[in-house]
């Protein structure tokens, strides 16, 4: 009894630090909502959303409060005990895959899994453009309009880590300590899916979700995670 308790509890602690991102969007729209009257004062040209939002920075500011808060909750509960100094940890988590190859293969590995999805995705439009018409509204935009450097900061910087702390690590070890090791990869990658909002980023963000939790399971380092994460996003833009 006992342990099945504990397994629930590690299970709804797996699910909270996803749901706690619905009160950061809010935060955070709300903060770009005060901010976006200030810089409409000096910029007409601005990229607002109806409300007159605006929208990069509303996603800066949504990634950094996940990242201030993810961070601080990974480091008090799964980081603290090992070693109390932050930085030690964060090298000895560059440490722990020791060899050059190895990253080589995942700034390698994340442009060619991008470029791969990038002409799937492009095939898909072309058979089924209405299919992947909010898809391309949503995300192409992102990518294919006029990129600023707060979009470039949250897309390539602040979201990776934001979310590798938040899917590969927090709700992962959580889901490994309710439920085992591989249901716990599959399990923060199908949330990891569901957290894009969008049937088809949502596919392959799952798909992405559990090459990461392989990784980070692997190499007990959310690190790699991180650096495949940023060659990902940062590959969106390179491909033509």
């Amino acid at each position: 009894m006992k342990e099945q308790r504990k397994s629930w509890t590690n299970l709804i602690l797996a699910i909270l630090p996803p749901l706690s991102t619905i009160a950061m969007t809010v935060v955070a729209y709300f903060a770009a909502f005060m901010g976006s009257y200030i810089l409409l004062g000096s910029n007409e040209d601005l990229e607002t959303d109806k409300l007159g939002v605006h929208v990069p920075l509303f996603m800066l500011i949504r990634n950094l409060l996940m990242l201030i808060a993810f961070s601080y909750w990974y480091y008090i509960f799964f980081l603290r005990k090992k070693e109390p100094d932050v930085f030690e940890n964060i090298k000895d988590s560059i440490r722990s895959v020791k060899k050059p190859a190895f990253y080589a293969l995942i700034i390698a590995g994340g442009y060619i899994i991008q470029f791969i999805v990038t002409h799937i995705l492009r095939l898909l439009t072309a058979i089924l453009p209405e299919f992947m018409a909010d898809y391309n509204t949503e995300v192409g935009s992102l990518i294919h309009g006029e990129v600023s450097i707060i979009t470039l900061i949250y897309v390539i910087l602040l979201a990776p880590i934001a979310e590798e702390l938040l899917f590969r690590g927090l709700t992962q070890k959580y889901a490994e300590r309710a439920i085992g090791a591989l249901p716990a990869i599959f399990f923060q990658a199908a949330i990891f899916g569901i957290y894009h909002m969008n049937l088809v980023q949502g596919i392959y963000a799952f798909i992405f979700g559990l090459l990461l939790g392989f990784i980070a399971r692997k190499s007990k380092a959310l690190f790699p995670c991180i650096l495949l994460h940023m060659v990902i996003n940062l590959s969106a833009y390179l491909i033509p």
